[in-house]
């Protein structure tokens, strides 16, 4: 009875060891198993970061005045700008903007795949990696700005004129003094008048990469 016992007791211990034999092996897979895909993600983020660089490279970096001057032959182009950040939006950081020679030359910068902007970057260079967009202001458009601006109201369609808080000076040690919402809608009628499309220009950049916070 007692060996009867001991065989049964033996018995328990090889059902309970091929078990956990089972056990290991499957718990073995799936340690290979998220260690091959960290290892696959690994890789595919360090080829994605090398292709961001080698993007940026390939780019030549433009100031904002270049980039306005350029504008007409880069829409839907990715394109590296350098400037001064004289504003950021306060809801989310969800936009800025940089000016070049003066606060007057700019152009807006929508976060995208950056994220957002923060208030800390006022008055710091940056260098943005995004693609130029364009939108097209004809003289409906001016109009209903025109009005908005008779009536003390924000004439600010799309952000052609800036951005709407005031003015931030002394941003790059200089003294620049940004041209008020009028004469700024005066300036766009005479593009407009001068225009052989038929519309005035405004460019904006949807943000790709924040190269540096602080642009050379």
């Amino acid at each position: 009875m007692a060996h009867f016992s001991w065989n049964c007791y033996s018995f328990d211990n090889y059902l309970f060891l091929f078990k956990l034999n089972i056990l290991n092996r499957y718990t073995m897979k799936r340690t290979l198993g998220v260690l091959l895909s960290l290892l696959v993600l690994f890789s595919c983020t360090n080829q994605s970061n090398q292709k961001k660089v080698e993007k940026t490279a390939e780019l030549k970096a433009l100031t904002v005045d270049e980039l306005q001057d350029q504008g007409k032959e880069l829409v839907g182009k990715e394109v590296l700008v350098k400037g001064t950040v004289t504003h950021v939006c306060k809801e989310a950081g969800a936009r800025c903007f940089v000016m070049g020679s003066t606060e007057d030359v700019s152009i807006r910068i929508e976060a995208g795949r950056i994220g957002s902007f923060t208030q800390e970057q006022m008055g710091s260079d940056i260098l943005v990696r995004g693609t130029l967009q364009e939108v097209q202001l004809d003289e409906n458009d001016l109009a209903e700005m025109e009005k908005s601006a008779a009536a003390g109201e924000s004439a600010n369609k799309n952000h052609a004129l800036g951005h709407d808080a005031p003015a931030m000076h002394n941003v790059d040690g200089g003294n620049h003094d940004s041209t008020n919402q009028a004469k700024k809608l005066e300036n766009m009628n005479q593009k407009l008048a001068e225009s052989k499309e038929g519309y005035v220009p405004v460019y904006y950049i949807d943000g790709l990469e924040l190269v540096k916070a602080k642009a050379d």
